[in-house]
């Protein structure tokens, strides 16, 4: 398996709306184009994200009306992002330490995807362990056949071992676990 780029795996054409939609637009708009999320766009410029989730824990959990809320007031902002040619394994850590499941994704300065937990599952089932925080800096578990850098010699391998918040080479990761 060769190095996995963000941009291979992130669903594409994410959906834009306008911040001055009200939280019962945006969930109509979720529901009608099968998406789980919403950029925010405004002033022509994307300012946020809306998840299903925000709805449910800002709005529905705390007894608002959604047809009074406007997205900009439960958007999560500002937006987090990947860049496209970013390695995937590099994305699901970020989406661990920052605890997101959804990763707007950049290239040349424009917003032109979504990376999300399923998008990753469905091509490297093992980093989902990362993006869930599962195998954090404490942690003793163990990942094998990640692509990237190694963090102890930076060499390149195709066969990275992630244990205990580090990713290491076959070399260095046997080096390690002698000491």
């Amino acid at each position: 398996m060769s190095f996995i780029k963000v941009s291979e795996v992130m669903s594409r054409n994410p959906i834009k709306v306008d911040a001055f939609l009200t939280a019962e637009e945006g969930a109509k708009m979720m529901a009608l184009k099968g998406v789980s999320s919403l950029l925010i766009e405004e002033d022509g410029r994307i300012v946020g994200i809306v998840t299903e989730r925000d709805i449910v824990t800002k709005i529905a959990a705390a007894g608002l009306s959604p047809g009074e809320r406007k997205l900009k007031d439960i958007m999560s902002s500002p937006l987090i992002h990947v860049e496209g040619d970013s390695p995937l394994e590099t994305a699901a850590e970020m989406m661990w330490k920052r605890k997101i499941r959804r990763l707007p994704v950049v290239m040349n300065r424009e917003i032109v995807g979504i990376l999300t937990e399923n998008d990753i599952v469905r091509i490297s089932p093992g980093l989902i362990e990362i993006t869930r925080g599962i195998l954090d800096n404490k942690s003793q578990g163990i990942i094998k056949g990640i692509h990237g850098i190694c963090d102890s010699c930076n060499e390149f391998s195709d066969n990275l071992i992630y244990k205990a918040g580090n990713y290491y080479c076959e070399r260095c990761y046997s080096e390690q676990s002698k000491m």
